[in-house]
Parts: C-alpha cells; structure tokens; sequence
C-alpha cells in the first residue's frame, strides 16, 4: 500500500510573575495528525468506488475485490509445507483502505509558590479535548472486515506537591488526580440480534507520590523515590468493533470501559562528586505493572473465539543505572557515559498477543503461566556523549589565527544488547521456551552541529544546524525471521513449483526475504535554521 501522512503542532505558552515568590505558567497545545493507507492508484477513492465493488438490493458486498486481490496465485510452494500469497502473477493490490485522523486541544496553568523557606508549593491543571475519526476496511473474503467511529475523549489532570527543603532532608510529596471520559457508544450485547447501545464509563484515578534525599558526605546524596504512575490504554483497544460485528472470523470486540494501566515505582540512587567537575549516579529501581491490558475469549460463535480486551496482564522491571558525568564547568567540553542492565519479565508483551498465539491457534497453543522474557527486555544499554562548544565571549587562535565562536558539535553514541524472541518450525509453531533466542545488539553514532548568528543590540538568535542519525550507517538487524534466526533469510527453501523454473523460483525467494523493515534505519541527515527570540 501506500501512505499518505502529515501533521502540526502549534504551541502557544507565558509565564506571570504575580510576586517575588510566585509565578504562575499557561501553556495551549493543539496537535493534528492524518494518515491515510490505500493502493497507490486508489488513493483518492473512497473503499466503495474501488473496482470490484458493488452491493446487493439490501446493501451487501457481492463484488469480486477479494477474488482478484487478496486470493493471490500460488506461484510456488515450499515443498508443500507453506504457500506463499505475497507474490501474484497478475496487476493486483492489497485490498485494504485505512483511514485516520485525530486532534487534540489541551490547556495547562501550574503555580509554583514559595510560602517560606521551608516550603515551596507547586500545582497543577490540565484539560485536553480530542477529536478521533478512524474508518477502515479490508476485502479479505465475501464478508469484509470494516469498522469506522468518531470519538471526543476528554482528560483532566491536577496535581499538588509540597517540596520541604530543611537542612540535613529535603522531602518532596504530592499527589496526581486524573479523569477520563469517552464520548462513545458501543453494543454490550454482541449476540443479540438487536443491538442494545451504551455510553463508556468515566474513569478517574488518584496517585501519590512521594520522594526524599538526604546528603551523607558533603560530596554525596542519597535519594529514595516512590510513585504511583497510570497510562491510558492505546485507543484501539478502546474503540475497535464498537458495532459488536461478530459474523467474521475470530471476532475483536474493543472495550471503552478499559481502566488505566497501572505502574508502582521504586527508586534508590547515590549521587557523588569527584573532584570540581566529574559526578557520578548509581540507581537501583523496581517497577510493578498492573492492569495490562490483554485479549481474552468471552465466547464463542460457530467454533470461534469471540475476543474482547480486559484488565488482566501484569509484568515487572528491575535494574539498576550507573554514569559518570564529566561537567563542563569554565571548560569548553562535557562528557557522559551511562550504562544499564534492566530485566523486563511478564506474561504478556502487548494485547494482541493472546490472540495470534493462543485464541486464534489451531494447534490449541497453551498460555503462558510462568513469567517469561518480554519482547522489550533489552538486558544492556550504553550511552556515550560529547559535547564540544566555544561560546561567544571565548577568545582562541590557533598558530595566531583567531578561531570562530558561539559553535558548538556533540555526538551521541548508543549500544544496546539484543532483543528477544521465540523460535518457530517451519509450520510457525514454537520451538523451545517463549522469547528464549535473542536478535544481535546494534550500535549508533548520531552528530549534531549548530552555528550561531546574533543580532546585534537584541537577544535574538539565527541558528545554522546540521544534524547526522546513523552517521557510519550501521545496518542494524531489528527483526529476523523466526524459522532461521537471519534477517535476510527466512529458511524456506523452495524447491516445488507450479509455474515457474527453480531459476525464477530462487528469484522470488531472495525478493521475498529481502524485507527492508528487518534492519534499522540508514544514515539520515538533516539541515536547517532555527530562530529564537
């Protein structure tokens, strides 16, 4: 398919000194997104203008899009074991339309109050207003798979803290309000035959939190941090299937009365100074995650798993955080580099994945009950910068040369250990425990340089960058195939054909495991202006 993509966001802040010991901040966001997926010659027609379309007297499909489409030639097979549909003989097209457009308006004011030297008071609204459109449609059989909705969800937050500065503790604690409200409808009742339409619940949550940090030398501070944190569930776990269609294949029903999911937080970490200007952190942290969302059967139609999204999940994170940090100080260079081990277990990595490994398994696939790696438990992270910058009152030559200021280049280096996942057969069946193979670690070296141009008698500031991703264009293995382990081998070995010479069958084996989406992205670079004023 292709795709057609944009977006903006408009930001609009101030900040009000109402005293020498308040200041109150406003901030309006509004962020719009659109993003469209069709055939590339079909995309400016609407599903129902595609060739192939046509309805019966009562407004069914009864065309021939699924048939010249999504049933592809069986331009070869691999020895009877699997038969590859990516590949046609004819002019076809992926039969699916996807349409999505949102927008948000959101309104922050926070105060921030100093009553006395002890107590410093902060406090905080925000209320964000969204506006959801979402249409699809995919021609797969005579029956073909669409849902379309129109939401406006309404979030409101509030938060209060008081930081309690004395002189051997400073204690920071507080607390989060946040309330959610859908302005949707969806059908409670899925196997009636009359639809039986009700609003979303509202949802709201309180979370405390609480932090403290106390100093044991005069070049070292011990801090401890406790939080309570939730996350809106993505929304099409939310919104998906609202009409309660269960007539297709393996059924989704969405669930709007999803609750957030829930994160309680631990933090222990030492800070110490070595010397004027090299600082070290080490941070132990534990996170215990509740309320995952996952997808479970509620019933069943003709055989079939009907699968709605609940509450149910849960998972873990530990680690631990070490980096020494060279200040910049009077110098005209900065450091850091920071490691991380953190080991991420659960029973389930995202929503979905009950539904394709277990509900919809002709194999009667079992779910997991013990605790397993999860798909994002990257085990070892590092992270190195450089920041070299010559700032405007900097007077330096070179062999009597004056050197230019107010410039400035830094690089970012990331190394990161493999991510894991499961090995399968040749019939996609899993092989050995779940997520027990790991993909190859990666690197990155990212630059940034940026030049200053003042105006005179003013603050503003005309700034030349040039921006490097990926500046060695490291081919990064992301994905591989799960049969063989290799990004650029699926471990299929063709060897049968219904049409074509082994020649031309080796052909369409090497196209077909050459996915691009397998390795991370090239060298990008990126040059512009930036003003401020």
């Amino acid at each position: 398919p292709s795709f057609k993509h944009k977006a903006y966001l408009i930001g609009l802040s101030g900040n009000y000194n109402h005293s020498e010991n308040m200041i109150i901040s406003t901030k309006f966001n509004r962020f719009y997104t659109y993003r469209k997926e069709a055939p590339e010659h079909l995309m400016d027609k609407y599903w129902d203008e595609w060739p192939g379309y046509s309805e019966d007297s009562l407004g069914r499909y009864n065309g021939t899009i699924h048939d010249d489409n999504y049933l592809g030639s069986n331009v070869f097979d691999y020895s009877n074991e699997a038969q590859i549909v990516g590949f046609t003989l004819d002019d076809d097209f992926d039969p699916t339309y996807r349409f999505r457009e949102s927008e948000y308006n959101a309104f922050h004011i926070n105060m921030v109050n100093q009553i006395d030297k002890h107590n410093q008071i902060k406090s905080g609204f925000e209320y964000r207003y969204y506006n959801i459109s979402w249409d699809k449609k995919q021609f797969f059989n005579l029956n073909p798979y669409g849902e379309k909705y129109d939401s406006k969800p309404v979030y409101v937050s509030m938060f209060l803290q008081d930081k309690m500065e004395y002189e051997f503790f400073i204690i920071n604690m507080g607390i989060r309000f946040d309330y959610r409200r859908d302005e949707i409808n969806f059908n409670s009742t899925p196997l009636d035959t009359v639809a039986h339409f009700v609003s979303a619940e509202s949802v709201s949550k309180f979370s405390p939190r609480f932090g403290v940090s106390f100093p044991i030398t005069d070049k070292s501070v011990m801090h401890f941090n406790y939080g309570v944190y939730y996350q809106v569930p993505q929304f099409s776990y939310m919104y998906m299937n609202l009409e309660g269609d269960i007539s297709s294949g393996f059924p989704l029903l969405g669930n709007p009365n999803l609750k957030p999911e829930r994160t309680a937080s631990y933090e222990l970490g030492l800070d110490h100074l070595v010397g004027d200007n090299l600082r070290l952190d080490i941070t132990a942290y534990y996170k215990d995650i509740d309320d995952l969302v996952k997808s479970v059967s509620v019933f069943k139609v003709a055989g079939n798993n009907v699968t709605t999204f609940v509450n149910e999940d849960y998972g873990s994170v530990k680690g631990f955080d070490f980096s020494i940090e060279k200040l910049a100080g009077s110098g005209l260079w900065s450091s850091s580099v920071s490691y991380s081990y953190m080991l991420t277990k659960g029973i389930g990595s995202n929503a979905f994945e009950p539904y394709y490994s277990y509900l919809t398994s002709l194999d009667d696939t079992i779910p997991p009950v013990n605790e397993y790696p999860l798909d994002f438990d990257q085990r070892h992270t590092i992270t190195a910068y450089f920041d070299f910058r010559i700032p405007k009152n900097k007077r330096l030559y070179l062999s009597g040369v004056k050197i230019p200021t107010d410039w400035g280049i830094s690089f970012v280096g990331n190394y990161g250990s493999g991510m894991p996942y499961t090995k399968t057969d040749v019939k996609g069946f899993r092989l050995g425990e779940r997520n027990e193979a790991r993909l190859p670690s990666h690197y990155t070296v990212d630059m940034r340089f940026n030049k200053d141009f003042r105006f005179r008698s003013s603050d503003y500031i005309l700034s030349f960058f040039v921006e490097v991703d990926n500046m060695f264009n490291k081919k990064n293995v992301i994905d591989v195939y799960t049969l063989s382990g290799r990004a650029n081998d699926d471990g299929f070995d063709p060897t049968g054909s219904l049409a074509l010479n082994q020649q031309t069958l080796d052909f369409y084996d090497n196209l077909f495991d050459s996915d691009p989406q397998n390795y991370s992205t090239p060298r990008t670079v990126r040059a512009g202006f930036e003003f401020n004023f």
